[in-house]
Formats: structure tokens, C-alpha cells, sequence
């Protein structure tokens, strides 16, 4: 069952599908976008994130933090600044997910799969969605 979205969170999730889709038209299939050596370092994070032990890890993308800065909690913006980041590591899992399982997940959310952002320099989780499907793209390349 999918519960429906907030304008909010409707907004939240174009965003992300956005971001996911902007860095896969540059690239060619399963390869992944820039260097992801930082976004491995990442990669723990965001699995400890997901509390579903079925959960896949379907692929990290590596996108700038200027694309996504806007979109973000205000707590998350000043953190990132703080930070001086310039990347954030997203992360999608496959797998039956409802909002608490995900943190930082809106816990009335569910769905098959979860887009987890995970700052790439203090591997500081920043946000997370639940979505009812991916972009092609996203699913298509992995690490």
C-alpha cells in the first residue's frame, strides 16, 4: 500500500528523481557518475540507515551539493555548509520499506524503494525519501 504524498514531499521526491535522472543523462549506462571513491566511504552509512535486512543496494550516484543545497533542511544546509562539502553521495535500496524503517524517512511514507543522501565528507546521513519507483536511469547503474 503507497500512502499519498504532501506537496512537500511530492516536491522532495521530484527533486530527487531529478538529480537522479540530470547525472544519468551524461553517462552512459552501468558506470557510475565521477569518481564515486568518496561515495563508497558512504556507502555504510547509508545501509545503516535502512532497518530492512532484505534491503539492495541498488547504486550511489555522486552529486554535486550546490543541485540539491535548496532542497534540503535547513538543519542539513548549515550542516553541509559547516562542512564546506561540495558533494553528496545518493544511495537507492529495493525493498518493503514504511518510514520508520528508513531514518530520516517521513514516518507516514512507504514504499518499494529508499533514496538515502549521505554527505560526502563528514558521512553524515542529510536525508532521505521513500518512493513508489525509481528513474530508469537510477536503477539501470550501479557502482
Amino acid at each position: 500500500m503507497y500512502v499519498l504524498l504532501s506537496p512537500r514531499r511530492r516536491y522532495l521526491t521530484m527533486v530527487v528523481a531529478s538529480l537522479v535522472l540530470l547525472g544519468a543523462c551524461s553517462h552512459p549506462p552501468r558506470v557510475s557518475n565521477g569518481s564515486v571513491s568518496v561515495c563508497y566511504r558512504a556507502i555504510p552509512v547509508g545501509k545503516a540507515a535502512v532497518h530492512d535486512r532484505g534491503a539492495e543496494l541498488l547504486g550511489v550516484h555522486r552529486v554535486p551539493v550546490d543541485t540539491v543545497r535548496r532542497h534540503l533542511p535547513s538543519w542539513a544546509q548549515g550542516q553541509l555548509a559547516v562542512e564546506d562539502d561540495t558533494f553528496v553521495c545518493v544511495m537507492a535500496f529495493r525493498g518493503h520499506f514504511t518510514g520508520p524503517q528508513v531514518d530520516m524517512a517521513p514516518p507516514e511514507e512507504s514504499g518499494p524503494y529508499a533514496v538515502v543522501l549521505v554527505s560526502s565528507k563528514d558521512l553524515r546521513e542529510v536525508g532521505a525519501v521513500l518512493l513508489p519507483s525509481l528513474p530508469k536511469a537510477f536503477a539501470g547503474r550501479t557502482v
